[in-house]
């Protein structure tokens, strides 16, 4: 069972062709960075729509609630109405991957950081100074989540377009 996308291999010849240097370090922290990019990179593509409508992935998985990771999937098409082949995991996500997992590895822990409310800052003064600054929405339930956008470059062509459905109560 594969605990991330892509392999070690495949993301130092990514970054290499790529010339991201940083990418350096021994194969075990490597490994980590790119179990901890996969995390993130689900978590993209499983978010549930609230009050907005949002990329997620297509199809379900090919492996029920057993697989641990969110690809292959089933019944998944990309934006061009294609289907994606149920039994691998496409390109976008393995390329995605290696771009988190560069993140990660220069600084672990950084797509995913806790958010602690009572520690945020709404406003500074210094002096005759006084500056406020913007907190996470209402009912935001991960606030500094980063938005990486090469990463959403890449995984857009394979995202489906979700919308809370409106719901109708009868009593």
């Amino acid at each position: 069972m594969s605990v991330f996308y892509g392999t070690v291999a495949g993301a130092d010849q990514y970054h290499s062709e790529r010339g991201n240097a940083a990418w350096t370090g021994t194969e075990e922290a490597k490994t980590a960075a790119l179990t901890r990019a996969s995390a993130y990179i689900d978590g993209l593509g499983t978010q549930v729509p609230t009050t907005q409508c949002i990329f997620v992935f297509p199809g379900k998985k090919a492996g029920g609630r057993s697989q641990a990771l969110q690809w292959p999937r089933s019944g998944a098409i990309d934006r061009e109405g294609d289907p994606i082949d149920a039994g691998s995991v496409p390109t976008e996500v393995e390329q995605a991957t290696y771009e988190a997992a560069l993140r990660e590895l220069v600084k672990p822990g950084s797509l995913n950081p806790d958010y602690v409310a009572s520690m945020a800052v709404k406003s500074a003064t210094v002096g005759p100074l006084k500056t406020e600054f913007f907190g996470p929405a209402e009912g935001d339930d991960q606030p500094n989540k980063p938005y990486v956008g090469i990463i959403n470059d890449i995984l857009a062509p394979i995202m489906a377009w979700r919308c809370p459905c409106p719901g109708v109560a009868t009593v």
